[in-house]
């Protein structure tokens, strides 16, 4: 069984039934990592800093405000370090981002949907999609966020 939290695949690190129940890292207290928005966000845009597409995405989504918050309430969805004392994260899990928004799991508006796919296809070449479906719909001030990024991924930054 492959253990989420530890990335054990083969029971070696407890037993052969090594999963999440039995993880070291696993957050024992309420069976939850808990994660600050506001750090989570600090984290992401230092990591994605000196990547162009991994900034753009990344200031996407701090840019539109809602999807670092509910970041931080899936932790499924990022990438986290548990070696040390406490479960850190470093990064999205943008292909669980792509599964996530393809399997339909994550509860959002059409726009606020449209906005993390943009993100993840900017970030992350598993996610396909088509742009021009992508932003029909959105409002100006989404629209804007998403011109910016695209530009901030393309190395030219917008100015307004």
């Amino acid at each position: 069984m492959f253990c989420e939290y530890c990335g054990d695949v083969d029971g070696e690190e407890t037993g052969v039934d090594h999963d999440e129940r039995d993880c070291p890292w696993y957050d024992t207290d309420n069976g939850t990592v808990t994660i600050d928005a506001d750090q989570l966000a600090d984290t992401l845009t230092a990591t994605a800093d000196g990547v162009p597409a991994q900034r753009a995405a990344i200031g996407l989504l701090v840019a539109h405000g809602l999807w670092i918050n509910r970041l931080a309430e899936r932790p499924g969805l990022l990438l986290i370090d548990y070696s040390g004392p406490t479960p850190a994260p470093y990064g999205v899990d943008w292909v669980k981002v792509v599964e996530a928004l393809d399997a339909k799991e994550l509860p959002a508006s059409s726009g606020e949907l449209r906005i993390l796919a943009l993100a993840a296809s900017l970030a992350h070449p598993a996610a396909r999609i088509p742009l021009g479906d992508a932003v029909s719909g959105l409002d100006a001030a989404n629209l804007d966020l998403i011109l910016t990024a695209i530009a901030e991924a393309n190395g030219r930054p917008r100015v307004q």
